[in-house]
């Protein structure tokens, strides 16, 4: 469990605000990096527990992914901002929130100033999916948390 340096930090809060119009992001809660470029965010509280203790591998949620100067925000990421997100989101209704969350691309009426967006469906935000060129947005979600095919 290794602290983001304030560099680090500074770095993927200017990231989240070029990309997501967000202000002030997890400002109350301590940032780790996690390998592979994530960040896990855990509380002050809960990262002092987890230091005094043995052999604690993990802690806190996986936030975001930060790859190649983009910031990918997780489910839980784009959640935790809920409300701060102020560009670069997509509004779903149900029925693409569904297609969303079974990872099949979306096509996109508008285009956008960043390669990831984040989907929202009424006040429930959905994660990053990338954006490209031909028009469609690719849902970044985990194998494991998809809604299988019927």
């Amino acid at each position: 469990m290794e602290l983001l340096s304030p560099s680090e930090k500074k770095y993927l809060l200017e990231r989240l605000r070029i990309q997501y119009g967000v202000e002030d992001a997890f400002e109350d809660l301590v940032l780790l990096k996690a390998g592979q470029g994530r960040i896990r965010a855990v509380t002050k509280e809960a990262f002092e527990l987890a230091q005094k203790l043995r052999k604690v591998q993990q802690v806190g949620l996986y936030v975001v992914k930060l790859m190649k100067g983009d910031a990918i925000l997780s489910i839980e990421g784009s959640q935790l901002l809920n409300g701060k997100i102020k560009k670069n989101v997509i509004e779903l209704d149900e029925e693409l929130a569904r297609e969303w969350m079974k990872a099949a691309p979306i096509n996109s009426p508008t285009t956008y100033s960043s390669k990831y967006v984040v989907a929202k469906c009424g006040n429930l935000y959905l994660g990053s999916g990338r954006f490209t060129r031909d028009g469609k947005i690719y849902p970044q979600v985990a194998k494991w948390r998809r809604i299988p095919e019927e």
